[in-house]
């Protein structure tokens, strides 16, 4: 089967996304951001996303079989008294025009209910063949958590938590509240092991059970009326609940304008680094409230296998949690956690009911565009840009990178997600300490106190990590022995912990070579991995936009191809 799986609908979505599946096998997959330039692309439709996967599988719309998409949008909408299209024709001509997708023949349009589709993209691509499936993120149709058991191919739901008690949304609101801004789960994150947790009730806002958590500020049955969600309306009543019961007023955010910019910019009351125990305390709470799900979860389907998607599984810290956990053999965190996954989520669970074999994922998102030496030469002679060719462009780096300077590394087919790993990177030696603030305040114009992950061979996790299981998403934390903290101290976070990615020459032979090379300078193959990208930017997608960003960014030189760019020059 062609099954073309999207994410994302006009004016109603984000993070949309697309995937081409053939016979089981991704050949394609690309997120809209990295097209429109619009970080998460909120209210757009996947159609350049689309258009890509359709021309790397040498497809048009009408060869598509089936087109799957992530939401049940008929039931989103009805059930909140919003209208809806009277055929799949017309629902199909609007999220993919004629003008831009011409055909002769319309594809099947189904439409796979939002959590179906996280925990497909979970189970069908973690190559297990059992295991307990734990969903949690802001919400789906009309849940915001979802349990559920996965067995010969097979899944089954036991439990849906609705969206008014979202741990997505509880999380958010804290965000909102500390000046951060609701999207930005990942820098809570980060502040919290700055922090000292405090009543993780939140004066009587949460309480835990042994199975799980209750909520107090927000009904259970909220249901909004004329919008797609209820994220309004959760957390406005959680936000009212916060300002009540936390020592400090909320973080009002205002916006002007910036000269130098030549836009507006986000502005903020207080440093939200004054709000490190309130993201102490959530980080906390979403520990407890998630740890006593999953273990009943595990219990109740007699499984030591753990599979996690939705967007609450961005959340390395808890997900380093939940791996130690005794009850836990194994866990898969779908790398492409969020709901950019449901496009591959929604495109394997129609390719399993139709009895295809799945292809699982080998430790690569690197299903995206590529650009060989010819065009790239193109672009570079184009913008006039002055560079040199290398034979070895990871030896090149590698001296480079052991004199301690930061460079661009845009190599091979563009990734998918929030984490860069190793196609789309900026790397620099993991030390000295100094370095991780050079990047936050100067490269990447963000907080001094967000951290940063390494990417090492995995021949050298024994070593650094103390543990030699494969990490290979930069997605679960993990403690780090002295070794570690004495051979790569500006990816250790405040906690001890470090949240890795884990290289193979069987999953990426480039990236591997450079991190060979780098152990010839440094005595180790590791680098400090963040990825290509400024501030309020998606990461960089093709060689005009590294080199766009590579000129923004004070980097020393930029590797694009097997060409390199040197800021000297």
């Amino acid at each position: 089967m062609r099954i073309l799986g999207v994410n994302g609908w006009p004016g109603a979505s984000h993070d949309g996304s697309a995937c081409l599946l053939v016979d089981g096998k991704v050949v394609a997959f690309a997120e809209e951001e990295r097209f429109t330039r619009h970080k998460h692309g909120y209210g757009e439709a996947p159609l350049h996303a689309a258009a890509f996967c359709l021309q790397a599988g040498g497809l048009a719309l009408e060869d598509i079989d089936v087109v799957a998409h992530g939401w049940d949008m008929p039931s989103l909408l009805t059930r909140r008294g919003l209208d809806w299209f009277p055929d799949s024709a017309r629902a199909l001509d609007f999220l993919f025009p004629r003008e831009y997708f011409p055909r002769g023949r319309d594809p099947e349009l189904v439409f796979v209910p939002h959590h179906t589709a996280h925990a497909a993209s979970a189970y069908y691509f973690s190559g297990r063949d059992q295991g307990a499936v734990l969903v949690l993120d802001g919400q789906g149709e009309c849940e915001s958590a979802t349990l559920a058991s996965a067995v010969g191919g097979e899944l089954k739901v036991l439990e849906a938590v609705p969206p008014g008690w979202s741990l997505g949304y509880f999380y958010a609101a804290v965000c909102e509240y500390a000046g951060l801004g609701a999207d930005a789960a990942g820098k809570a994150m980060g502040l919290a092991p700055y922090g000292t947790p405090g009543d993780l009730t939140f004066g009587g806002g949460l309480s835990f059970l042994d199975d799980g958590y209750a909520v107090g500020p927000v009904p259970r049955t909220l249901l909004s009326t004329g919008s797609t969600d209820e994220e309004a309306d959760t957390l406005r009543l959680w936000l009212a609940h916060l300002e009540k019961t936390s020592a400090l007023p909320p973080n009002r955010i205002s916006r002007h304008y910036d000269r130098e910019r030549g836009r507006y910019v986000r502005r903020t009351e207080r440093d939200p680094y004054d709000y490190r125990d309130l993201a102490a305390t959530a980080q906390e709470a979403l520990e407890r409230s998630v740890i006593a799900m999953a273990r009943r979860l595990l219990r109740e389907t007699g499984q030591d296998t753990l599979m996690v998607a939705g967007g609450v599984g961005f959340n390395a810290t808890l997900n380093g949690k939940l791996a130690r956990l005794p009850e836990v053999r194994d866990l898969f965190v779908q790398p492409l956690a969020g709901d950019q996954g449901v496009s591959l989520g929604a495109a394997g669970w129609v390719a399993a009911q139709h009895g295809e074999t799945i292809t699982p994922m080998t430790g690569t998102l690197a299903w995206g565009e590529q650009w060989d030496a010819d065009a790239v030469r193109r672009v570079l002679h184009r913008q006039g840009v002055r560079h040199t060719e290398h034979e070895d462009i990871a030896d090149a780096v590698a001296g480079l990178l052991g004199r301690g300077q930061i460079v661009g590394w845009h190599q091979g087919r563009g990734e998918g997600g929030p984490r860069a790993l190793g196609h789309r990177s900026i790397v620099t030696a993991p030390f000295p300490v100094a370095k991780r603030d050079r990047i936050n305040l100067t490269v990447k114009d963000r907080e001094w106190w967000r951290p940063f992950a390494p990417s090492m061979r995995l021949e050298e996790a024994p070593t650094l990590l103390g543990d030699g299981t494969p990490l290979p998403y930069m997605i679960v934390t993990t403690p780090v022995p002295d070794a570690g903290r004495a051979a790569m101290p500006a990816v250790i976070h405040v906690d001890g912990t470090t949240r890795p990615q884990t290289v193979t020459a069987e999953d990426d032979p480039l990236y591997h070579r450079l991190l060979g090379r780098v152990a010839e300078h440094t005595g180790h193959a590791v680098v400090l991995n963040t990825s290509f990208n400024g501030r309020d930017e998606p990461v960089v997608w093709t060689p005009s936009d590294a080199l766009a960003t590579f000129a923004r960014s004070p980097l020393d030189a930029l590797a694009l191809g097997p060409f390199l760019i040197r800021r000297s020059d």
